[in-house]
């Protein structure tokens, strides 16, 4: 365990800055986000801030709030700061500087300016570090992004502990996903509260974003969903301090979030998270009435809306309905609060929200609209505020609220006392004085019941609030409640309000009166209630719990009321049986009471419990009991009950359908139909006798009779039609017929589509003959006219047909010939037979309806299984005949018929491939030549391919069947489906391909025909269509067809094919290289054999295979010849594929039988392309391509196998073949590794059988490819072997190779022996005289003839020699070779080869100094007499390499010798024989470089000799009557000394006084009238302005050698008139006056300058004036010192004649006065 110190020397190191730890502090400074770590590591500060600034300033034009910063984090002064030596209070300042920065440079963090901005807080601040939390949480939104994961690389390794969660995403940088941020929200207490206090932080400071605040939003409100539902497990208490701990962090930031104004979308995110905190929590009402104080206390005009949302929310939460005050004056005091309040009902539920601001005391009289609202949500809760709040008068009822299933007291309860207790309002009318006079009208289930239902249902829902007002209301005299028992009216009007009423409270006070009613009763007598048994029933179903327990014990009162005893049986009476439906109607079909109380006590007693608990139940129970079903009337505790019989059931089923037919009721009706509906056969008689006729007349009735009426009840039409003609069955076809009459017949157009619907969901359960029925009566709709056409059509394709019924329906489809017009019997009997008879012409209208039917026929099968019916192949492939025929009498192609009716072929064919055993399928039918035909008259690809599809599968399953048909197919594939690049036509081809040409195949072999021949017709179609086919299908499509028909027979042909059809095409015979690649080498070796013996049959007088599959029949003998050329001459290409020879290398070295195989295979393609060599002897195209192949196939076997096969040719080949072997064992050379041993001995032992045919006997052609052969051998291997190659070298060097008189074999020779010395080295030395000499001879000869152009290659191979024993043996090279091989080097260079280049760059490494400095001086003469320029360059080069290559020592040795070169060479300005335009002057140039290479290698004491000797050299080295000498040599001196001061500078100043005397002397006699005087003057104004220049030891203010040159050179201005001053002379004369830094020596100057301002000459005038200008600008006060001796000078110049001189005059003027400040103009008057 570590001590204390340890831990704490731990904590130190690792919150070390490493200071001293240079390799710490460079693995820092390379942390970057845009740069790799390499590149950020080199990188300055200066360099980092220059980048990143732009990207600051381009944030500044962004946004003007980055600008701020400019000031701090991007100033000049940050690229010093170091946060280490900062103190606690700077770091802190720089640090919520950094996170205002980052906060709001974070809604641009994918822009480049903001990533470069970022980068420098990176680099210089290290915020990575120092900022870690800041930089996560500003990077955070973009974690999916692109940036995350660069910023996870610079991270340090320790993250802070809320962000422990990114440690493995960091380690691998990549991007977390969403669900480990929000995992980490729920989780992490720490980063939850960091992160919302990071955004509300940024919002306050307003630089937050869109994507901030969404991304916040999205993740808080998802995290407090997931915190939430973890509250939800454990304990009660636990759960409670959960949630109290939810709420104390999350309200916090919520009410810190609503409090920021002005950011709407925090706003809005905080809303939603309240949302969902009020909706998931249990949260009390005071802290949802706290939350609606934040909600609304927060919000502006811009977020009202999502407040008012969010508020409305939070109430439907609440217990109870009052708001708090603050709340409801903040709604009522936005602008149209009740148009947004509406606006917000549309979508959310808002009463409570409205309610509350009712009772929150505010008063309305200012606010009508608000009134009316409240109106309205207190109408849909059946509340009445009319004493709470006077001016509301609200009555009304919502269906669905739970408010109004309570009573008066919980009422009150509910609205906390606000509005009082409802039951105080005692006896208050209801209306009840309103309510109209029934007069006769007794019932209100009777038909004129519904007249006076609504009125009276409207005062019973108000007043079946109170029991005060219910006794009202039932004490009505139009009620006759206490003659409830001998009356209809009471207990019938209950009865419509409990199966009517869409008010729950309503419906439920209904029958618990009228079970009081009929429990009042008592045990007196017994009656039969049989009339209410189907509306208790429909109560069951009631969606309000205690309706249905209401209706149960109604179900058991009205069991009671039938009594027990047989005496009582006999007594019973049916209550009310002739008057319940009213006088006019007809009597329901009653049932006597003891089927009444069976019924009850088997069927419905056993079920009241279950169905008291679900409103279902009895849904599905009845008709399970009705139905025979026991297991459904047995609850948990129920009794053992008889079943019911089947009589009983029927009757009972008819007793419910009466009632249902006849009770004014459309819910009773609705839910009575639906259990009917689930009843089977029991229900059967029923439906006949009752329902039958009903469906027929509500067929007919009105839909606007029916809307008002459904509406009131809650149901639509439309869900009535269902249930009513739902009762309709396939049981009987009068059922059917009924349907099949409404639906076509007079009733009401959503009845008739309803009724086909029923038929449709009916089909399944129909027998076979009644669906072909009713599919043929729905085809006939579908393709007629009638309104309910759509449906007939979309029950078509809805149903799911037996194969008989398809069958039916295919074999029914109408004949081409049936729609043609007869004539009558009359026109037959007067027609002769001679008469032309006129073409029948089809009905319009029976043609579209025949095409419409198939249509529609051919569209039901594509959508049925077809793979499992065979049988529809007959009327399928009749249909696809009668389909040609339309076709014509159409004049269209039906594409779409065609294309269905292929597919629904297909896929009964596929099944037949699955079920291929099947013998009860007829072949007979099968119509091939249909298919054919559809495929040729037809241009519709996808046609096509069906197709060729279908006709594959059946290859593939019936092959003899389209065996005869296929190959029409291939010629049209050829010009259609190959040319399309899709993948579904590459299937359609492999399927095609693989599954015809295989039974195709065996279908030849059968016959004993020859594969090939028998399928030429289809290899044709595939190789027309080759060009046309897509590239990245070509290959596959090929190979797919070589292995389909057999690759050992077929893949010779398609190569050959290919390749004779497109002779042009280049890339033909590497597809087919490729192509063949793809199978076994025996393969492709036996297919090159088979192509050649097709090439050997194209030869033939009688040809046979290559009239099948190359077409040669037709063609002429010099097309035959062409194409056989162009075969030979890629078979040659095809041999020559390394791929290949790889391959057979292997199967080689395997030794096995398939290598015995191949080896067979090669020997008798080896022997047929020699005999084809020997029989194309006379033609010589031929021959040369026939040569090709043999060279070809000689290179495809393993290099052993090769030279055992090679033996025998050698010996019994002809020349040409010897030729062939040697350039393919030279190839073979070329390719083998230097480090293969084996084969190293097996080339070495061929070398002196090469030297056999190295003789005078054998012909030039086989000695040369002999040599050439030796010379890769040697020069790869020769070094393991020097024995033999100095044998071979001898045999070369001999008169039958380097002595014959043939140049390219001369040249082979030497190119040969070059190799041997670079092998042999010192063993070369004793034939090395006479090859040497040998070579240098043929050299000289190619020269001196004149020959050196065309015997480049020999020029070239010598002196490769020369430089491979310059190589290897340079102390050879003596002094007569190097003189000789130096000037032929010359002289081939001056005739335009470049063999001498190689040479000249190395001898001067080679040859020692002495040795070769002596033969360059020797050879100089020669050379510079003889060669151009270039060519003396050439020499110079040597000279200078020389020098560069040696050292001091030996240079300063042999320093005689150079400089007499360097005279030589500084003398061929005065040679004749250069011209002008020969590129001498780069020749001059270059020999001052060697001089000054040279001076740089000597010292002072060596080389000052030398430059006296120069000057002497120049200066009197020629007699004075060669003027042009002199001056050639003067230049040359002066050139090289303007180099020599310029290079050299202030060391060499002083080498000045040795020219000052001839310096002088020129300047003062030269006169400049050549151009040769004038070059001279310029070297020498040069000269000696480099020399001022560079003056540091003020050498020129010594008065002797300023007095020598200061004379002369101002002279010089009166050379204006033909010099140019400002170029040569000012200059000069300016940098010696800057050099005579002497106030004497510039008076002595200025006076002879102002001399010349008096010149009589203009020009001279004018230069001098310039001249001053220039010394002014150049010595400025220092010149102007002298100024009171120039000004009267200047008032001279400033009136001279020449207009020139007084302009310059003027400039000089303005510049004396910028210089010294001061205006001349006084000083001149």
């Amino acid at each position: 365990m570590a001590t204390a110190l340890q831990q704490q020397l731990a904590a130190i190191a690792a919150n070390s800055t490493h200071q001293l730890d240079l390799k710490a502090q460079k693995a820092r400074h390379s942390k970057s986000l845009l740069f790799e770590p390499r590149d950020a590591a080199g990188q300055s500060f200066d360099t980092i801030f220059q980048s990143c600034y732009e990207g600051f300033e381009e944030l500044c034009m962004l946004d003007a709030r980055f600008s701020a910063f400019g000031r701090s984090l991007f100033s000049e002064q940050s690229k010093d700061e170091d946060r280490t030596q900062m103190t606690a209070a700077e770091n802190e300042e720089l640090d919520r500087t950094l996170e205002a920065f980052l906060g709001l440079v974070g809604a641009r963090l994918l822009l480049r300016p903001a990533m470069k901005a970022v980068e420098w807080l990176v680099r210089r601040f290290r915020i990575q570090e120092y900022n870690t939390e800041a930089v996560l949480l500003t990077f955070l939104p973009y974690h999916t992004s692109h940036i995350f994961p660069s910023l996870l690389s610079i991270l340090p390794d320790q993250l802070p502990p809320m962000f422990r969660f990114l440690q493995p995403y960091a380690a691998s940088l990549q991007s977390p996903p969403r669900h480990a941020v929000l995992a980490a929200a729920i989780n992490n207490q720490a980063f939850f509260s960091a992160f919302s206090q990071y955004v509300l932080r940024v919002a306050r400071a307003r630089h937050h974003s869109a994507v901030l605040l969404g991304f916040w939003a999205s993740i808080t409100a998802q995290a407090v969903n997931g915190m939430v539902d973890a509250t939800k497990s454990g304990r009660e208490a636990v759960r409670k301090q959960r949630e109290e701990d939810l709420l104390l962090r999350v309200l916090p930031i919520l009410q810190s979030a609503l409090s920021i104004k002005g950011v709407p979308e925090l706003y809005l995110g905080a809303c939603m998270i309240m949302t969902i905190l009020a909706t998931k929590a249990s949260l009390a009402d005071n802290v949802l009435d706290a939350m609606m104080e934040a909600v609304a206390g927060s919000w502006s005009s811009q977020n009202v809306e999502d407040g008012l949302t969010c508020l409305a929310i939070m109430a439907e939460e609440k217990e109870h309905v009052s708001l708090p005050k603050r709340v409801t004056r903040a709604v009522l005091e936005v602008e149209e609060p009740t148009r947004l309040l509406q606006d917000l009902a549309r979508r959310h539920r808002v009463d409570k929200l409205v309610l509350g601001i009712a009772l929150s005391g505010v008063e309305f009289d200012s606010r009508p609209d608000m009134s009316a609202l409240i109106q309205e949500s207190a109408q849909r809760h059946h509340l009445d505020f009319s004493k709470l709040i006077p001016q509301l008068a609200l009555t009304s009822a919502d269906a669905e609220s739970d408010v109004l299933m309570l009573d008066a007291p919980e009422q009150q309860e509910v609205l906390e006392g606000g509005m009082g207790d409802v039951a105080d309002q005692g006896t208050a009318d209801f209306g009840l004085a309103t309510l109209p006079d029934r007069g006769r009208c007794l019932s209100f289930l009777g038909a004129d019941g519904d007249e006076t239902f609504e009125h009276y249902l409207s005062v019973f829902e108000k007043a079946c609030l109170t029991d005060e007002g219910l006794t009202s209301f039932l004490d009505h005299q139009q009620l006759r409640w206490k003659q409830a028992f001998k009356k209809t009216t009471s207990l019938t009007f209950l009865a419509r309000v409990w199966t009517s009423s869409r008010v729950p409270l309503a419906r439920a006070r209904a029958l618990e009166t009228a079970t009081a009613k009929l429990q009042s009763r008592g045990p007196v007598k017994a009656m039969d209630m049989q009339v209410l048994l189907p509306y208790a029933i429909v109560a069951l179903s009631d969606a309000s719990q205690r309706s249905r327990t209401a209706a149960a014990t109604m179900c058991t009162v009205i069991r009671e009321l039938c009594g027990d005893g047989d005496k009582e049986l006999e007594q019973t009476q049916i209550w009310s049986m002739e008057s319940v439906y009213g006088p006019s109607t007809t009597p329901f079909h009653p049932l006597v009471v003891d089927s009444i109380k069976k019924f009850i006590d088997s069927a419905l007693l056993p079920m009241l419990e279950d169905c008291a608990l679900d409103g279902q139940h009895i849904l599905q129970a009845l008709p399970d009991v009705l139905g025979g079903s026991e297991s459904a009337t047995r609850g948990p505790g129920a009794k053992e009950t008889k079943a019911m019989k089947t009589a009983l059931r029927g009757d009972v089923c008819t007793f419910l359908a009466s009632h249902a037919a006849v009770t004014p009721g459309l819910q009773a009706k609705h839910t009575l139909l639906v259990i009917l509906n689930r009843i089977g056969k029991a229900a059967s008689d029923a439906r006949k006798t009752v329902l039958l006729l009903f469906v027929k007349q509500w067929a007919t009735v009105s839909s606007e009779n029916l809307q008002t009426t459904c509406s009131a009840e809650g149901l639509s039409k439309r869900e009535l039609d269902d249930v009513i003609i739902g009762s309709m069955s396939h049981r009987s076809s009068d059922e059917l017929t009924t349907l099949q009459e409404i639906a076509t017949g007079d009733a009401v157009p959503e009845v008739r589509s309803t009724a086909v619907e029923r038929l449709r969901d009916l089909f399944s359960a129909m027998k076979v003959a009644t669906q072909i029925t009713i599919a043929d009566w729905l085809l006939e709709l579908a393709i007629g006219d009638a309104d309910i056409s759509n449906d007939a059509l979309e029950a078509l394709r809805d149903l799911r047909y037996p194969t008989e019924v398809l069958v039916h329906m295919v074999e029914t489809c109408p004949n081409a010939s049936d729609l043609l017009d007869e004539p009558s019997t009359t026109k037959k009997r007067r027609t002769s037979k001679a008469t032309v008879s006129t073409p029948r012409k089809p009905d319009p209208a029976r043609l579209d309806a025949a095409i419409r039917r198939i249509t529609l026929v051919l569209e039901i099968l594509e959508n049925a299984k077809l793979e499992k019916r065979p049988q529809l192949l007959k009327g399928l492939f009749n249909l696809l005949g009668e389909l040609h025929q339309y076709k014509t009498l159409v004049g269209s192609q039906l594409v779409y018929l065609q294309g269905l009716l292929m597919g629904c072929l297909l896929a009964v064919v596929n099944g037949l491939k699955d079920n291929s055993t099947d013998t009860e399928i007829d072949r007979s039918v099968i119509r091939a030549d249909l298919i054919v035909e559809t495929v040729r008259t037809t241009s519709s690809t996808q046609v096509h391919n069906t197709a060729l599809l279908l006709i594959s599968g059946l290859a593939s399953w019936a092959p003899e069947l389209v065996l005869h048909s296929v190959m029409p197919l291939f010629t049209f594939m050829s010009t259609t489906l190959l040319r399309q690049s899709d993948e579904y036509s590459a299937h359609v081809t492999d399927q095609t391909v693989s599954r015809i040409v295989p039974p195709l195949a065996a279908s030849l072999k059968k016959r004993g025909k020859d594969l090939v021949s028998g399928a030429s017709e289809l290899l044709l179609s595939f190789t027309a269509a080759y060009e046309h086919v897509p590239l990245h299908r070509r290959d596959g499509l090929f190979q797919h067809l070589v292995q389909t028909l057999g690759d050992t027979e077929s893949l010779f042909a398609v190569s050959a094919m290919l390749i004779e059809r497109y002779s042009t095409d280049s890339r033909v015979t590497p597809f087919v290289s490729d192509l063949m690649a793809h199978f076994p080498a025996t393969t492709q070796l036996l297919a090159l054999k088979q192509y050649l013996n097709l090439v050997f049959d194209a030869l033939k007088p009688k040809r046979t295979l290559s009239n099948v599959i190359l077409g040669f029949g037709e063609r002429d003998a010099a097309q035959i010849e062409a194409s056989t050329e162009t075969l030979l001459q890629a078979l040659a290409r095809l041999m020559e594929n390394s791929n290949l020879r790889k391959r057979i290398a292997k199967v080689f070295a395997k030794g096995d039988s398939e290598a015995d195989t191949l080896r067979s295979t090669y020997s008798q393609l080896l022997e047929q392309t020699m005999q084809l060599t020997r029989d194309l002897r006379s033609n010589e195209e031929l021959r040369n391509a026939a040569s090709h192949v043999l060279t070809a196939l000689l290179g495809l076997t393993p290099t052993k196998d090769f030279i055992e096969s090679s033996a025998q040719l050698m010996q019994t080949g002809s020349n040409e073949t010897r030729q062939q072997v040697f350039r393919s064992l030279e190839a073979r050379v070329v390719q083998a590794k230097r480090g293969d041993t084996a084969l190293q001995q097996t080339y070495l032992e061929v070398l002196p059988n090469c030297c056999v045919f190295v003789a005078s006997e054998q012909p030039v052609a086989v000695r040369h490819a002999a040599i050439t052969c030796m010379d890769q051998i040697v020069e790869k291997y020769g070094k393991r072997d020097r024995a033999a190659v100095l044998q071979a070298a001898e045999t070369v060097a001999g008169s039958a190779a380097l002595g014959s008189e043939d140049v390219s074999l001369r040249t082979m020779s030497v190119l040969c022996l070059s190799s041997m010395v670079e092998v042999l080295g010192d063993e070369f030395i004793p034939i090395l005289p006479l090859v040497l000499s040998k070579a240098l001879d043929y050299l000289e000869d190619t020269l001196s003839q004149g020959q050196a152009k065309s015997n480049n290659r020999l020029q070239g191979a010598a002196f490769g020699f020369t430089v491979a024993v310059l190589d290897h043996l340079p102390w050879m090279f003596s002094a007569d070779y190097l003189d000789r091989t130096l000037e032929l080097s010359a002289i081939s260079y001056n005739s335009g080869s470049a063999g001498s280049s190689t040479f000249s760059e190395m001898v001067a490494a080679k040859v020692q100094p002495e040795a070769l400095l002596s033969s360059l001086d020797r050879t100089f003469t020669t050379i510079e007499e003889g060669c151009s320029a270039d060519a003396i360059y050439q020499h110079m080069e040597v000279l200078r390499r020389a020098i560069q290559q040696n050292s001091r020592r030996d240079l300063k040795q042999q320093s005689a010798t150079i400089f007499s070169l360097l005279l030589k060479a500084f003398d061929l300005r005065r040679s004749k024989s250069l011209e002008e335009d020969d590129g001498s002057e780069e020749l001059f140039a270059f020999v001052d470089t060697i001089a000054l290479d040279l001076v740089l290698k000597l010292d002072d004491q060596t080389f000052r000799p030398f430059f006296i000797r120069l000057i002497e050299w120049a200066t009197t080295g020629l007699p004075k009557k060669d003027p042009h000498g002199r001056l050639a040599r003067m230049t040359s001196l002066y050139s090289f000394t303007h180099r020599f001061f310029e290079q050299l500078q202030s060391i060499v100043t002083s080498y000045a006084s040795y020219l000052l005397e001839n310096t002088a002397h020129l300047l003062n006699t030269l006169p400049v009238k050549t151009e040769e005087e004038r070059i001279l003057l310029n070297a020498i104004l040069q000269t000696f302005t480099s020399n001022f220049s560079h003056d540091q030891d003020d050498f020129w203010q010594a008065p002797d050698h300023f007095n020598a040159i200061a004379a002369p050179l101002l002279s010089q201005l009166e050379k204006a008139k033909v010099l140019q001053v400002t170029e040569r002379i000012t200059p000069a004369i300016t940098e010696l006056a800057a050099a005579a830094a002497s106030p004497d020596h510039h008076k002595a100057m200025n006076t002879t300058i102002m001399a010349y301002m008096r010149h009589e000459s203009a020009p001279v005038r004018l230069a001098a004036v310039k001249c001053e200008r220039a010394v002014t600008g150049e010595l400025g006060l220092d010149w102007l010192a002298l100024l009171p001796e120039m000004l009267p000078f200047i008032s001279e110049l400033q009136e001279d004649d020449d207009e020139e001189v007084e302009k310059e005059t003027i400039r000089w003027t303005r510049q004396i006065e910028e210089v010294t400040g001061e205006s001349l103009e006084g000083m001149l008057q």
